[in-house]
């Protein structure tokens, strides 16, 4: 799917955006930022679907990452983990 297609345009955006505002009118932040996840991967997916576990295992391994690099305490360890993550 591109950006320019029409399948995007008048079908995958409107669905995502609405999806976006009612789930934000009720206050849940989680499921906004769940759901723009899921529409992100369902993009990507749309193209070729056997990178989207690659692309999920650097999202997670980034994620990882910047937990590591808020939890620690020492520019030791800190520098470590941002050497590693790059």
């Amino acid at each position: 799917m591109l950006f320019n297609s029409h399948i995007f345009i008048f079908l995958f955006l409107p669905v995502t955006v609405a999806g976006f505002y009612l789930l934000g009118r009720g206050g849940h932040r989680r499921a906004v930022v769940c759901w723009l996840v899921a529409a992100s991967l369902f993009f990507y997916g749309w193209w070729n679907p056997v990178y989207v576990p690659l692309l999920l295992g650097s999202v997670l391994f980034n994620y990882g990452v910047g937990l590591l690099l808020g939890n620690s305490l020492t520019a030791g360890p800190r520098r470590l983990v941002l050497a590693i993550g790059v």
